[in-house]
């Protein structure tokens, strides 16, 4: 009887340990497969050149060793980081650029979208 417990025990942990590092290397695996574009925003600006349509514009420089292409997330920010108003708009007009270079983004809007706007927030979405 006494055997047949150690035995019990024993392919118990044996079952545990395996579920465990199953679990772990399930999660390194996903870890690894995850891929994020490098890229730098650069001199984001309000373009105030009209009453009817202002625009938030900037650049994104391509740090990888690749071709990207993409979208922007801007964010409208208030002076208490909250978000008063968000949009997208494309990179390049949504072609690709190569490594080290730089695309444009611009995104028109009314000036009322800008009131009590005192900066950005710009996330690069690679597609």
């Amino acid at each position: 009887m006494k055997l047949k417990s150690i035995a019990n025990k024993i392919i118990l942990i044996l079952t545990l340990s395996f579920l465990i590092s199953c679990g772990f290397e399930s999660s390194k695996k996903t870890t690894e497969s995850v891929t994020t574009s490098k890229v730098k925003v650069e001199n984001v600006k309000i373009k105030e050149d009209s009453k009817f349509a202002w625009a938030v514009e900037g650049m994104i420089r391509n740090e990888s060793s690749s071709e990207i292409k993409g979208y922007v997330k801007i964010k409208f920010l208030n002076s208490s980081g909250d978000i008063v108003y968000s949009t997208k708009a494309k990179v390049n007009d949504g072609d690709s650029f190569g490594p080290g270079r730089a695309a444009s983004f611009d995104y028109f809007t009314e000036p009322k979208n800008f009131d009590g706007v005192t900066d950005f927030e710009v996330d690069f979405v690679e597609k």
